[in-house]
């Protein structure tokens, strides 16, 4: 009965982030194909967004497709994962601007398909748009006449993904996922000048798509008694993703004929590369490090104002857990995360780069009868900068996820 209720949540919950993952000030989304959210669940997050080495048999962890090994055969779990953000922004000559936000961050399931295979199916938000831009330009060929122009963008993409595990030799971890991007991105500006009969508005609207496929792998060792190893690496090739571009300009009055122009074209996406280490210490101390290299530099920009650019990434991040909740009360069986990030920005501003770094505090809340459990993860971060003009963004994010546990192929002895 849970399971098929899991079922009917999913659907629905994945028409939720279909049409309801919308952030409302993100500046640098603007350029590109909006900003990049974060993969991994809340537990990754705690752990300073780290995870391509972890693998758990109480987590799910989407950051490497060979991960999932550890899922027993009797297990079925349901992630379900929510995030606030709220955001000082400023500029060198701006004063503070605050903006908040609450968001829909993943859904997902992970179960064992055979005695070595296991897999994972989820959704989560790739990257989202967000913007308004109020400017004041003067109109050619005039001297001092001057016209405004509301620029706002909204949208983003969507990444649906099967990932998959296959063991081998009790030891090496091979992965493959399996993902569908999807949706859309819309640029709306309106300008507005006092001798027009109407405001005119012009739409630019690009739905875009793709399938492909990325892999990763994972090896453990024992090193010596109560310490085990785990090297993690991903890769995934670059690849074209499908653009169809809608340009509509009207009057807002409706007196302006309709203007349409459609265009179809590719986007390229990078090749990326990572690698990753998992120490974990009598079951109770584990320490996580993450490397990742994006190459972005076969993407063009069409844009003068901007250029993509190939960039790195470090994570690092410790999980404990004091003991037993038979020898420590039940304080003794929360997991306590910390963490730390630094991540080079995919786009180069008129010539300068930017960079996200923060720290991340974390807790796993079990619950005694099962594995289900309830995770929470507290981020705070600086993004961009003051020089150059451009933004700088203060935030604090929360992220919430309700991880809950079933058992398979059981039968109940009362109803």
């Amino acid at each position: 009965m849970m399971r098929k209720r899991l079922f009917i949540f999913t659907f629905l919950a994945f028409q939720v982030v279909v049409s309801a993952q919308q952030r409302t000030i993100l500046p640098y989304s603007v350029f590109g194909i909006g900003e990049i959210n974060s993969k991994g669940f809340v537990r990754n997050l705690g752990m300073g967004r780290s995870g391509i080495a972890l693998s758990s048999g109480r987590y799910l962890n989407n950051l490497n497709p060979a991960s999932y090994c550890s899922i027993d055969s009797i297990s079925f779990f349901f992630d379900f994962g929510l995030s606030a953000d709220f955001v000082k922004y400023e500029t060198a000559s701006d004063p503070l601007q605050h903006g908040t936000d609450v968001n829909l961050r993943n859904i997902a399931m992970g179960f064992r398909i055979s005695h070595n295979w296991s897999a994972s199916i989820g959704i989560a938000p790739y990257s989202t748009v967000g913007y308004k831009i109020v400017t004041e330009e003067e109109l050619e060929g005039t001297a001092n006449e001057k016209y405004q122009a509301v620029i706002t963008g909204n949208g983003g993409l969507n990444q649906f993904y099967w990932n998959n595990s296959y063991l081998l030799f009790n030891r090496l971890s091979l992965g493959v996922n399996f993902t569908y991007l999807f949706g859309n991105v819309e640029s709306t500006e309106t300008i507005s000048y006092y001798k027009f009969n109407s405001n005119i508005i012009s739409k630019q609207t690009s739905y875009l798509n793709k399938v492909y496929a990325d892999f990763g792998i994972q090896y453990f060792f024992p090193v010596k008694e109560n310490l085990q190893v785990t090297l993690g690496g991903v890769f995934g090739n670059s690849h074209k993703l499908n653009f169809n571009e809608k340009i509509t300009i009207a009057g807002s009055d409706g007196d302006l004929t309709e203007d349409e122009i459609t265009r179809n074209g590719t986007f390229d996406f990078p090749m990326y590369i990572g690698g990753g280490i998992a120490l974990v210490f009598k079951n109770r101390i584990t320490f996580s490090a993450d490397y990742l290299f994006y190459d972005w530099s076969q993407t063009t920009s069409e844009n003068p104002e901007f250029n993509y650019k190939s960039n790195n990434t470090f994570k690092v991040g410790v999980e404990y857990i004091p003991g037993r909740y038979n020898q420590l009360g039940y304080f003794g069986s929360i997991s306590y995360r910390a963490g730390y990030y630094y991540e080079e920005s995919y786009l180069e501003i008129d010539k300068h780069t930017i960079a996200d770094n923060g720290i991340t505090l974390g807790l796993g809340l079990p619950f005694l009868q099962n594995k289900t459990s309830i995770n929470i993860a507290y981020n705070v971060g600086v993004n961009g900068t003051l020089n150059n003009g451009l933004i700088k963004e203060n935030y604090n994010s929360i992220m919430v996820s309700l991880t809950l546990h079933d058992w398979w192929f059981l039968k109940r002895k009362f109803d």
